[in-house]
């Protein structure tokens, strides 16, 4: 009878937990799936004629969407549930590496004594292109709403639970960042990755 007695107790002080939400805030997360070509031209006037060097470069990149856990609050006020989240942003913006190889890109050069795409050309073509995945994502507002939805229908579903196991009722209610008068986490802060692609330059 003692340890059901103490069951009993542990049950009675359960209540939402901010790091519990903070885990399921993570796992909420969307990413979304592109393939696209991302292109590079370099153009130089050699003596009285033009020249340019071409770069095509075709990959697959992941786009990460959710909340900033960081920015995650919660208040509990008897059976009232009040959780201050932001809006949903792009967590992560990057190119897959595996999708690259010596098929993945193709140059050309026109004219005599145009430069030749190096290095630093093809990881200035990979940053392009993440940054045009960024742009698209974040021009899309059914694809953050979506990722916002999903947030606080997990979010939400939690606090039910617990409540169903403590026999109680939560009333849960969401305030968007915006609306607190807090700043949501810039997008600038997006990463993006330096790639080593195959080396077959002309």
């Amino acid at each position: 009878s003692c340890g059901a007695e103490k069951n009993m107790a542990d049950i009675t002080q359960m209540q939402p937990e901010l790091s519990q939400m903070k885990a399921i805030s993570e796992l909420a997360t969307m990413e979304c799936y592109y393939h696209n070509v991302a292109k590079l031209t370099k153009e130089k006037e050699v003596l009285w004629w033009d020249t340019s060097a071409e770069l095509w470069i075709e990959y697959s990149g992941i786009v990460k969407l959710g909340v900033d856990i960081a920015n995650l609050d919660m208040q509990v006020d008897g059976d009232q549930v009040t959780i201050t989240m932001p809006k949903a942003e792009v967590l992560s913006c990057q190119v897959d590496q595996t999708s690259l190889n010596e098929d993945s890109y193709y140059t050309t050069r026109e004219g005599l004594g145009a430069e030749k795409i190096n290095a630093d050309d093809q990881t200035e073509a990979i940053k392009t292109a993440q940054e045009n995945m960024l742009e698209n994502v974040q021009s899309d507002e059914s694809l953050l709403q979506q990722a916002q939805q999903r947030a606080q229908e997990l979010l939400e579903q939690y606090v039910k639970n617990v409540g169903d196991a403590m026999g109680k009722t939560y009333e849960v209610s969401f305030v968007i960042a915006d609306e607190a008068g807090t700043n949501t986490v810039s997008t600038d802060a997006v990463s993006y990755t330096h790639l080593t692609l195959p080396t077959k330059l002309e």
